[in-house]
């Protein structure tokens, strides 16, 4: 099987890049039956980030900065996608710079034989609690699932971690594309886009166009990964 590991990148990563890096290359020695590569592309304004990793000898091609972060992303990820259609990879495996997967990721992902199958994933966000009784205010930190559902019809909504932890393979409505195998035929179909005039990154848009292309998302909800999230405002990065 022949398998490429990619993402775009940015120098705001630099505080997990190393990380990431190291875990690309345990993927590889533990699949290693199977041809893995791996890309990042890293779009941000300047060449530094992208020297200090070329120092490195890690394989990074630098892409064009473009003011628009979905822009930048999408643009990104179509470079990618490129390589990976050109040199006939099977699959896609789309692992986000701050997602740090288990060894054996690939193996799990694989034996599930699916064209769309993720890992589960979430951010905690900090957030200020009332409570109902005194009236006191409290710091918490809450877990917010980057999975979708879809329910009455076609209306979707964000899925609470309690709905889809540990159920198994499940088939959800959409998710984050930080951690997922996608074959071949999918990517042949579909290229990775945004639409100016809504808010939702491509993650959602290509969820969407799998859908629309009749392909099912699936997701691995045994699988719970770490995510290194910083918040960050997309229209100051």
């Amino acid at each position: 099987m022949k398998i490429l590991i990619g993402c775009p990148t940015y120098e705001r990563y630099r505080y997990c890049v190393d990380l990431w890096i190291k875990r690309v290359k345990e993927i590889q020695e533990y699949s290693k039956e199977h041809q893995i590569d791996y890309l990042l592309v890293d779009n941000s304004p300047t060449d530094v980030f992208y020297n200090e990793l070329k120092e490195k000898n890690v394989d990074i091609v630098k892409s064009p900065y473009f003011p628009d972060v979905r822009e930048r992303v999408i643009h990104s990820r179509n470079i990618i996608r490129e390589k990976f259609l050109n040199e006939n990879y099977d699959f896609f495996f789309s692992l986000e710079q701050d997602v740090i997967p288990p060894k054996d990721i690939l193996e799990k992902l694989l034996r599930h034989d699916k064209e769309i199958v993720s890992a589960y994933y979430s951010k905690l966000v900090s957030v200020v609690l009332r409570d109902n009784e005194t009236g006191e205010l409290k710091n918490a930190v809450i877990e917010i699932a980057l999975v979708w559902l879809k329910s009455d019809g076609e209306k979707i909504r964000r899925a609470n971690p309690q709905e889809v932890l540990n159920k198994g393979l499940i088939k959800v409505g959409g998710y984050g594309v930080g951690c997922v195998l996608i074959k071949r035929e999918v990517l042949e179909k579909i290229k990775f886009e945004y639409k100016s005039d809504k808010k939702a990154f491509d993650d959602m848009f290509f969820c969407d166009d799998a859908e629309k292309a009749g392909y099912g998302l699936f997701l691995d909800s045994n699988i719970k990964v770490i995510h290194f999230n910083k918040p960050w405002d997309r229209d100051n990065v």
